[in-house]
């Protein structure tokens, strides 16, 4: 719309609209703030779902999409959506009133057309709550419409209220042009907020996207680190496992070749032959022979230690045998004499 046209449209309204804030009987100051203003409005859902209810009661369900709650969660729930809040301040007592909810509001092409592009909110001027806001836009005839452009012009901290009342409004497609004209005027800055608002969500979802990148790469790092610390703790652990071992492994040799030397002491001096000594022939493990003489008297653990000295392994993991008749002597305890090994004997150094 060209700025003639405009000048126009608000010469030809002003007995039953006022258009902007320049042109309205009220000082700047009722508009200033208008988004931020908190109404303190007595149970604000209750007295509009009452009105609502009334309203749909009397008129049926066929309306513009009513949106519940408080004035000022309409205007916040225009100004996210980027559409114009409609304010529609009802008199039960006044016939055009009547009227204009059964011809115009209460109709399935307004509600479409409503639908569309603006947010809907409705009071009753018989409550609190629509007496404030009767008052607060500037209502002096019924019914009654205000058109609010939610969006703060850049440089202005008034938010563009325009209203439509009396009359005026008893056509609907009276109503849906004065509507149009208005929105023609200040559509653009609702599309450019819009565009801007998205813009900024778009860097906004980048830089989250990125910020979850980083973290996602961050916590793969720290993955990446935890399961090397643990490998090399792991790494560590069987290190040192493996030097304790070998370590047990020297340290049980030397233990062994030391019992052997200290055993191989007692056995310098070999008991000559005599009616109280035995010959005893050993076959070892390995195949090797050997023999001795020992006395009667001498037991199984004795004739074991001296074994002992001969082979590198423990003697503890070997038994001693008779082939014929077939023995194991475990009893370390007894003599050779009670185990019947004289005046002598083979015997056999197996493993357990």
């Amino acid at each position: 719309m060209s700025e003639s046209s405009s000048s126009n449209y608000r010469s030809s309204t002003s007995r039953t609209t006022t258009s902007t804030i320049q042109g309205s009987m009220w000082s700047p100051s009722y508009y200033l703030n208008l988004w931020n203003r908190s109404f303190s409005e007595p149970d604000a859902v209750d007295e509009t779902s009452k009105t609502l209810l009334r309203l749909t009661e009397k008129y049926g369900d066929t309306h513009p999409t009513f949106k519940t709650g408080s004035y000022n969660e309409a205007l916040s729930h225009a100004k996210s959506n980027f559409k114009f809040l409609l304010v529609y301040v009802h008199s039960q007592a006044h016939p055009d009133a009547q009227s204009f909810c059964k011809d115009v509001l209460f109709t399935k092409d307004f509600k479409e057309y409503i639908d569309t592009s603006f947010v809907f909110w409705v009071c009753d001027v018989s409550t609190s709550i629509g007496l404030r806001m009767s008052n607060q836009l500037g209502a002096t005839t019924y019914p009654f419409l205000s058109m609010i452009q939610p969006i703060v012009i850049p440089g202005n901290q008034n938010l563009h209220h325009e209203i439509f009342q009396g009359t005026s409004l008893l056509s609907k497609s009276n109503v849906m042009t004065k509507i149009n004209e208005v929105t023609s005027i200040y559509e653009p800055l609702l599309i450019s907020a819009r565009a801007d608002h998205e813009l900024r969500e778009q860097d906004r979802f980048i830089r989250q996207e990125q910020d979850e990148a980083f973290l996602q790469s961050l916590r793969e790092d720290q993955e990446k680190e935890r399961i090397k610390r643990e490998k090399e703790e792991q790494e560590r652990l069987e290190q040192e496992q493996l030097e304790k071992e070998e370590q047990d492994r020297l340290e049980f040799e030397r233990q062994l070749i030391e019992r052997k030397e200290r055993k191989q002491k007692l056995y310098i001096d070999e008991p000559t032959k005599s009616a109280t000594t035995t010959k005893l022939v050993f076959r070892l493990n390995d195949g090797s022979k050997v023999q001795r003489n020992f006395l009667e008297s001498e037991t199984i653990e004795y004739v074991m230690d001296y074994l002992d000295t001969l082979i590198p392994d423990p003697i503890e993991n070997y038994i001693l045998s008779t082939h014929y008749p077939k023995k194991q002597y475990h009893n370390l305890n007894n003599t050779l004499k009670e185990e019947g090994l004289v005046p002598d004997a083979v015997l056999f150094l197996s493993e357990k």
